[in-house]
């Protein structure tokens, strides 16, 4: 019986660590990532080179980056540099489902056009990292197009972390269409522990635009296998000393 109690106590203290460390590998660093914080009170454009920085945590840059309230995203146009007063239709989605992530359902636009700013982009300092160790990052996406353009388009999206880069699968777009929400998953390891998270729409043809839609963002250490392997064996152990009792 003495016996039994000591490997049980130590199965709970395995138990323990591997829970830790799996609640340290749920931590995500990402401010904001399913975007529903923000100072804007419309949909708007947003970015260095037309309508502020208005999403909290978030820098937009000189490309074309809109930010959609839920639900909004076909009826409201966005507030931009290319839309003359607000809800004229120029600047909102033909279609676009309303996205899988739980809060809000906000969410940002990109253009994938590189010949205005160099693409849409959207980019947040992550700290907190450790150096050497994996990251997973997620993030939902979708691509759609604006009412004011018409013509397939092609879309994916380029995820940089630090000097790291990935791609998504290459996506097409009918004319006047858009796709379903895809959820797409990185694996990245720390070079340093503050790094730059950057995500860059890209696609074709120039002038359309083709349209990338973002949510849902995440950056999670990744489980260690130790810890892994150490939670399935306190399993394990409690399920024999369960079958143990049991036959006594």
């Amino acid at each position: 019986m003495k016996t039994n109690i000591f490997a049980t106590f130590a199965v709970f203290i395995a138990l323990g660590v591997a829970c830790q460390a799996a609640n340290a590998a749920s931590i995500n660093l990402v401010t904001n990532g399913n975007f529903d914080q923000t100072t804007y009170t419309n949909n708007s454009q947003f970015g260095s080179s037309y309508g502020g920085q208005g999403v909290t945590g978030w820098t937009g840059g000189t490309g074309y980056q809109l930010y959609f309230f839920a639900g909004t995203a076909s009826t409201n146009s966005a507030n931009s540099q290319y839309d003359n007063g607000y809800n004229t239709g120029a600047e909102k989605f033909y279609q676009m489902a309303a996205s899988p992530t739980g809060g809000t359902g906000n969410f940002v636009a990109l253009d994938g056009d590189p010949t205005v700013g160099g693409g849409g982009s959207i980019s947040q300092t992550i700290s907190g990292l450790t150096v050497g160790t994996n990251y997973i990052l997620t993030f939902d996406w979708a691509t759609g197009q604006l009412q004011s353009r018409s013509g397939a388009t092609t879309d994916d999206v380029l995820a940089t972390l630090g000097s790291q880069s990935q791609t998504t699968a290459i996506v097409s777009d009918a004319s006047q269409g858009s796709t379903p929400w895809l959820q797409q998953s990185f694996l990245y390891t720390a070079t340093s522990t503050t790094e730059t998270l950057t995500f860059l729409a890209q696609g074709t043809p120039t002038g359309l635009p083709p349209m990338v839609a973002l949510d849902g963002i995440s950056l999670t250490a990744a489980p260690e296998p130790a810890s892994i392997a150490l939670f399935g064996a306190g399993l394990g152990v409690l399920a024999f000393l369960r079958r143990r009792y049991r036959a006594a």
